[in-house]
């Protein structure tokens, strides 16, 4: 039972829900209103191939066979129809009318059509293994779809996951959506920088800032290297003083020299100490005219322009931006091109420095030419200041794509999503068409197994209207009651369209009692199993309470003869609330469930659990193990005490089968107490208990008598489920002092019970 949802008081079965180990022989035994018949009612909607209308709306299970084929609904519930036979009560309102004495026909295969019977065996094989085949391609088309859906699935995660979409979501149906767009466009996968620069665009919340453009002339380096060279070569022609003729490189040492002693009116020389003539004044002053002035500020202020200049080249390279400061996609780009300004400023940078250091010589002796022959020809530093322009120009195109794309930051961060998505189509476009190929194939080997079964199954269909026959059932019936009854009083007589109830001979009269209407029910239905060509070896049976309202010899000789007569079915389940019918099964296959060495089990002895979750307020069944208190012993003295022993291990907690507590002590009572007390009713039993044992504490067994009055209604297992009137405290008291009772009455009695529910 793989699956069982909205099953009335059934809990919620699903995959991950412990395995129920249904085998060949399957007891399950529960309490009347534990929903036997809502399980036999499922297994009824498999037989019938649609959901039984006696289950509730919106219900869904599926069960799966051990060749792994599954059915259920509303997903898939054709399938087992000429394989599961289910006996219940909605089975006997369905086939037998008691109150106009007649009977739905059974049909057996007639002996004159031998060569239509010799077909239909040919076709139901050949149904059987193409069940067997659609099965296999139900499965393969599953794997498919799962493989192909997992594919899909997990594309759409890896996509979404390099797309930063936020609160958006990218998943399966949108890929698919993509590729059926985008696969015959010849979308292209991206490189992985490009990967990785469209998911930088998408990873971004709002645009990178502008970058300004570098100014650059490459005219002003020529320029500057002629005037540096010009300047550099020229001498002072108009100096006449001979000792600066002579030693050019004193010129402004003297020059300062001249001046500061005018200016302090100094009549001797601070160097030497020799007085300074009015002549030698004179010629000083004649020798270092305004000329020689303008010529040394010319030179001072072409040092400074070449710093500027000098400065202005650094700054191109030292103040670029980062890489991380562009768009992603322009990055690589930006990285060459920066590793072009910086070597363009490198090689400028050199030769603008030799020239600083020939201007620094002529700053410090201008009566002088320079040497210039350790300079780079013009030609050289004008080639040098060109690829520093183009290297800059290049990079300010970067910049202006850079900044388009801050201006268009929206179409752009759209832009890349698109490429993404189309990567991701383009990379996986063979293994997509592989499997979605795979699908196609898988759908359409199960139309056509699907199509061959129907065919097979229409031609089955007509050979058993064609060759089946009613008459003869009524034969095989008739023995079987006559068999269950000790008497052939009770017949069926075949009619038009069924069976006619005989007493005697004639139509019966009245309902029959419920002894007979059980030996009708149960001999019509096994006389069915093997109606319609079926084979008994090839049946799923399900048997719901097929022993009600029958005395002990005839329950007895009913177990007997549904379990002899379905000995040979593919599998059987036997559902009861009859612990008598459960002790007949359970004694008979015992030695299935346990077979001795090594052996596997074909027998499975389950209980249907009911209990109250803490926390709920409605009963939920669940199908579990059947208690070895249960299973080992034939009354249910023992199972029904260890819960009281649960329900009292915590005064104070929660005990979910605390609603039938009351019944289950009643019950526990009066079979103690029929040992103890024979022969007299309840309240008679606890007051000769109160005389012969006077320790006993005749307050508290008060909670017995009050046990007794509330729930003498209470004869056997049946009412176990039903709801007491009792409180709570009343129950907790009952309990307690049944226990001190107990103990007070029949220590050894009572320690032994508890050893056994240990």
């Amino acid at each position: 039972m793989r699956s069982m949802q909205g099953m009335g008081i059934f809990a919620d079965r699903n995959a991950r829900s412990a395995p129920l180990q249904f085998r060949r022989y399957n007891l399950i035994y529960g309490f009347n209103g534990s929903g036997k018949s809502t399980l036999s009612r499922i297994f009824t909607s498999l037989e019938a191939g649609a959901v039984a209308p006696e289950l509730r709306e919106g219900c869904s299970f599926e069960v799966t066979l051990d060749d792994g084929a599954y059915f259920g609904c509303p997903a898939k519930p054709s399938g087992l129809e000429r394989r599961i036979l289910v006996f219940n009560c909605d089975y006997i309102e369905r086939n037998l009318q008691w109150a106009t004495g007649r009977a739905r026909a059974v049909f057996y295969i007639g002996a004159d059509q031998a060569e239509a019977a010799t077909r239909l065996e040919a076709v139901e094989k050949d149904a059987a293994k193409q069940v067997a085949a659609k099965t296999l391609a139900e499965t393969v088309e599953r794997a498919a779809e799962k493989a192909f859906a997992t594919f899909k699935r997990e594309r759409a995660k890896l996509t979404a996951s390099r797309l930063h979409l936020g609160s958006r979501k990218y998943e399966a149906p949108a890929f698919s959506k993509d590729y059926e767009a985008w696969h015959n466009e010849g979308a292209s996968a991206l490189s992985e920088e490009e990967l990785k620069a469209a998911e930088d665009i998408r990873r971004l919340d709002e645009p990178q800032p502008r970058i300004a453009k570098i100014d650059f002339d490459a005219a002003t380096i020529d320029k500057a290297y002629q005037f540096i060279v010009e300047i550099c070569g020229q001498s002072l022609t108009t100096v006449a003083l001979e000792e600066a003729k002579r030693f050019p490189e004193m010129l402004l040492w003297l020059k300062h020299g001249q001046e500061f002693h005018a200016a302090h009116s100094l009549e001797s020389c601070l160097f030497c100490g020799n007085a300074l003539s009015a002549e030698r004044r004179a010629t000083l002053a004649s020798a270092f005219d305004d000329q020689v002035d303008q010529f040394v500020s010319r030179i001072a202020r072409t040092v400074e322009r070449l710093q500027a200049m000098i400065g202005a080249v650094e700054r191109a390279a030292s103040e670029l931006p980062t890489s991380d400061d562009l768009a992603s996609d322009l990055r690589v780009e930006f990285k060459a091109k920066r590793e072009a300004i910086v070597a363009a400023v490198r090689m400028v940078r050199g030769h603008l420095h030799t020239l600083e250091v020939v201007l620094s010589f002529k700053q410090e002796r201008p009566a002088a030419p320079a040497d210039l022959s350790q300079l780079a020809t013009q030609a050289e530093v004008a080639s040098a200041a060109m690829l520093l322009a183009e290297a800059i120009a290049a990079t300010n195109e970067i910049f202006a794509r850079h900044n388009d794309t801050a201006d268009n930051f929206a179409k752009r961060k759209e832009a890349a999503e698109v490429a993404i998505r189309k990567h991701f189509v383009a990379e996986c476009g063979v293994e997509f068409t592989t499997l979605a190929g795979e699908v196609e194939t898988a759908a359409t080997t199960l139309v056509n197994a699907t199509a061959e079964l129907e065919r097979l199954s229409d031609e089955a269909r007509g050979l058993r209207q064609q060759i089946r026959k009613h008459g003869p059932a009524a034969g095989v019936i008739n023995k079987l009651i006559a068999s269950y009854l000790g008497h052939g009083e009770i017949t069926i007589e075949p009619a038009e369209e069924g069976y006619v109830l005989l007493r005697h001979g004639k139509p019966i009269c009245g309902i029959p009692s419920e002894g007979e209407k059980t030996a009708i029910a149960i001999a019509y239905f096994l006389s069915s199993i093997e109606a319609e060509g079926r084979q008994l070896k090839d049946m799923i049976v399900v048997v719901d309470d097929p022993v009600s309202s029958l005395d002990t010899k005839a329950l007895n000789y009913a177990c007997t003869l549904v379990r002899s007569r379905l000995e040979g079915v593919s599998q059987l389940f036997i559902l009861t609330h009859n612990l008598q019918a459960l002790n007949e099964f359970r004694k008979s296959w015992k030695a299935r469930a346990r077979p001795p060495g090594d052996k596997e089990p074909t027998a499975t002895f389950l209980f249907i659990d009911v209990a109250i979750p803490e926390g709920q307020a409605r009963r939920s069944s669940t199908i579990v193990e059947m208690s070895r208190l249960l299973r080992e012993y034939d009354s249910e003295y023992h199972f029904l005490f260890s819960h009281v022993l649960k329900f009292t291990a915590d005064p104070n907690g929660y005990y979910d089968h605390g609603y039938m507590m009351p019944n289950v002590l009643r019950r526990v009572l009066d079979v103690f107490l029929a040992f103890k007390c024979p022969g007299m009713g309840l309240s008679e039993q606890v007051k000769k208990l109160c005389a012969d044992y006077p320790a006993l504490d005749q307050v508290k067994l008060v909670a017995l008598e009050r046990l007794a009055q509330v729930e003498s209604h209470s004869d056997n297992l049946d009412d176990l489920l039903t709801f007491s009137s009792m409180t709570l405290e009343e129950t907790r008291a009952a309990a307690s002092a049944l226990l001190e009772m107990m103990e007070e009455v029949d220590s050894h009695h009572l320690a032994g019970l508890r050893r056994l529910c240990r």
